[in-house]
């Protein structure tokens, strides 16, 4: 009889312990998932941010090398230039045929006026050719002047419409056809340094036909990829999400002097080596982008940040950034966000947990108190009433009352028996809470929602065996 006693309080002390440690592993496993997948789900909406920002410059840098967007966006003004140009050709067309000029005097009159047109900061100008083919003749070019009166067939001219043709030809071709339009090439470039380059330009030309004159005017069109610079640093500046807390930058990709092309909570810093002093900690910051960058193209960068509240700034919160280079323009496009609070939601969710569990283990070590003293005050009575000469009565009374307790002929055998039935009892109710805390760590949560509920669960199912214990007693006292 000792023996099933020690039994039955070792199976409920390592019920007490599998279920302890069976419920802390599984939660902390439960919070550990929830932290990767939060993170996963930070890390997706960084980088769809930063893929939408991404879109925005390079839609702007195509539409700024695209001849429709570009003759639909800039062509208006190169036609409100000819428009003017053409109406001083016309007023001296006029005075030739009043006799007050004759031809050749007013051509040169307006090849005089024309010469000094200047616009675009003085970078844009117009100019004059024939239509004669196979090559036109220029007649007058402002800002090449050894040009004029020349025929234009040389080979280097074959840079018109991306297929080599003579630009000059080509010009005449449109005009002759449709009177005027668009026409992309290359054409030297003056740099800062004095030296010429190649670069796309978007000229509009014109015929007079009185005359059988090409009126011509054209723009850079690196010109137009400023303003799409321009364009996309103003747009990416306006972009908000999170409430408004997140925001998108843009840095170059010199180690050497990292910078900021375009950072919206802080414009002072933009365009400035941030290196040395104060600013030494955030171009080190900017260095791991542009790491980041030439190593894979794009990427997650981790560091720790101050962050600004309504309180005062903390030192050092962590922070997550995700970065990608634009290619094109060498620029860095990033935006980040502080991961405290991600932190702190952890950690309200692990004290809840915790509770849970400490709650679960009361319960269980109420239950198994419970038992161990119902099968302990048993033993003792089965025991007194044996010794007893009133014996008989007793397993009629016990075999009326609880019919769970079948009579046999020998009083040993019926010690042994009752006392293998009160541990199945106990050992039944021990077994549902195993099976609770199997289930418990066998359910794939993929919530902390579910976690918790899974926890309510068990925690009334103990609730519940109390009772039943309780009532076992009640029905045993009778």
């Amino acid at each position: 009889m000792n023996k099933i006693v020690f039994y039955v309080i070792i199976s409920v002390i390592l019920v007490v312990v599998y279920t302890t440690y069976g419920a802390i592993r599984r939660s902390n496993e439960m919070l550990d998932r929830y932290e990767i997948e939060e993170i996963y789900k930070i890390k997706q909406n960084l980088k769809n941010f930063v893929d939408v920002a991404y879109s925005t410059v390079d839609s702007n840098y195509k539409n700024s090398m695209d001849k429709e967007y570009l003759e639909k966006h800039y062509g208006h003004r190169l036609k409100s230039i000819i428009d003017v140009v053409e109406t001083f050709f016309k007023l001296k067309t006029e005075e030739v045929k009043t006799g007050r000029l004759t031809l050749a005097e007013a051509q040169l009159e307006v090849t005089k006026e024309i010469k000094k047109i200047r616009y675009n900061d003085g970078n844009s100008y117009v100019w004059i050719t024939d239509i004669t083919l196979p090559y036109p003749k220029m007649i007058m070019h402002p800002t090449m002047p050894a040009l004029n009166g020349q025929v234009l067939d040389d080979p280097k001219y074959n840079c018109a419409m991306g297929k080599e043709q003579n630009l000059f030809v080509a010009f005449a071709e449109l005009v002759q056809k449709n009177g005027g339009g668009f026409v992309d090439y290359l054409w030297p470039k003056l740099t800062e340094d004095g030296s010429t380059i190649d670069v796309p330009k978007l000229s509009y030309v014109r015929l007079f036909p009185d005359w059988n004159w090409i009126i011509g005017t054209d723009f850079y069109i690196d010109d137009a990829i400023s303003d799409g610079m321009n364009k996309s640093k103003t747009e990416l500046r306006q972009m908000r999400y999170d409430n408004g807390i997140g925001f998108f930058w843009i840095n170059n990709m010199d180690l050497s002097a990292p910078q900021f092309y375009m950072y919206p909570i802080a414009s002072s810093i933009e365009n400035v080596v941030l290196e040395g002093g104060g600013l030494n900690k955030l171009g080190l910051v900017i260095k791991s982008f542009i790491k980041t960058c030439k190593k894979k193209g794009s990427g997650y960068v981790e560091f720790t940040w101050d962050k600004p509240t309504l309180k005062g700034s903390i030192k050092d919160v962590s922070k997550l950034s995700y970065v990608k280079l634009y290619e094109p323009l060498g620029w860095v496009i990033g935006t980040g966000i502080y991961m405290d609070d991600v932190d702190k939601f952890i950690d309200r969710e692990k004290k809840y947990l915790n509770q849970q569990i400490w709650q679960l283990i009361v319960n269980i070590s109420m239950v198994s108190i419970v038992s161990i003293f119902l099968v302990s005050i048993i033993y003792y009575i089965v025991g007194k009433h044996f010794a007893s000469s009133n014996s008989n009565k007793f397993w009629e009374d016990v075999e009326e009352k609880t019919p769970m307790f079948p009579k046999e002929s020998s009083s040993s055998d019926d010690s042994i028996k009752i006392a293998q039935e009160l541990s199945k009892i106990m050992l039944a109710e021990q077994t549902k809470l195993l099976a609770y805390t199997a289930t418990l760590q066998a359910t794939e949560c993929k919530e902390t929602q579910e976690s918790k509920l899974a926890v309510e669960q068990l925690a009334k199912q103990v609730r519940d065996i109390v009772v039943d214990v309780k009532k076992i007693t009640n029905k045993l006292d009778e």
